[in-house]
């Protein structure tokens, strides 16, 4: 459902709001999933502080669904991706030529970007409108687990034992999709109104690394320090 807005300063706000919970969101993911795929590499490390680090893999998962639920939200005041497109839909003209030159009047190359083709296309539009309803199964099964797991925990399922993993099943692949695809398609409409785009890579992201080499450094000093001490050990028995 589209939102009610005055003018574009006002749709600006929605759309930088949204796009900020959309770039988190794909922050944590990105370091869940580089974790994850660190696990073989430095399985020993890991184990050192196995608490910790499984409560720290499923904190950015858990952040990253919670805020996927909010960008594909259903409901009809909420800011989310399926109002801001409506809304978008019903104020084409804040992407015309005139309001994009007053938007980007302090650019020395608003010309140049003014000239290319900045309407939204309506067949792009209709499609991006249908992935991010419910007619898409992944955001469907999304909202149920919203529904029944993130925001409210069905008491219906459990007494029944009903398992949301086998009726509306929501894999960390799932997840990837609808975070990418999310942000392809909310960078679709920025680039058309504000000539630009965000990008989900923060500087750190690769900080656990540190972390992990760290450990294994400690490690290795400990092991050498064992065998140094063993060696002591066996000469005075000798």
């Amino acid at each position: 459902m589209k939102l009610k807005i005055k003018d574009a300063a006002e749709f600006q706000r929605l759309l930088h709001a949204l796009a900020n919970e959309l770039v988190d969101a794909r922050i944590h993911f990105r370091l869940y999933s580089d974790l994850a795929t660190s696990v073989q590499q430095y399985h020993s490390e890991f184990n050192q502080s196995g608490t910790f680090w499984s409560l720290t893999f499923q904190a950015h998962l858990d952040a990253s669904i919670l805020r996927l639920c909010k960008i594909y939200d259903k409901h009809s005041k909420t800011l989310n991706l399926q109002n801001l497109l409506d809304t978008i839909k019903s104020n084409i003209s804040i992407f015309d030529e005139e309001n994009f030159h007053e938007r980007l009047k302090g650019n020395p190359f608003v010309d140049s970007l003014a000239a290319d083709f900045r309407i939204p296309e309506k067949t792009q539009l209709a499609a991006d409108r249908d992935y991010v309803s419910d007619t898409n199964p992944l955001v469907k099964n999304l909202t149920e687990w919203r529904n029944n797991f993130f925001a409210h925990r069905s008491a219906r399922h459990i007494i029944t034992k009903k398992s949301l993993s086998q009726e509306s099943p929501l894999t960390v692949e799932h997840v990837g999709e609808l975070l990418a695809e999310g942000m392809k398609i909310l960078n679709r409409y920025s680039s058309l109104f504000e000539a630009s785009t965000y990008s989900t890579q923060i500087v750190g992201h690769d900080d656990f690394q540190y972390v992990l080499e760290s450990i294994r450094q400690r490690l290795a000093q400990r092991e050498k320090q064992f065998q140094e001490e063993m060696k002591r050990w066996g000469t005075s028995a000798s």
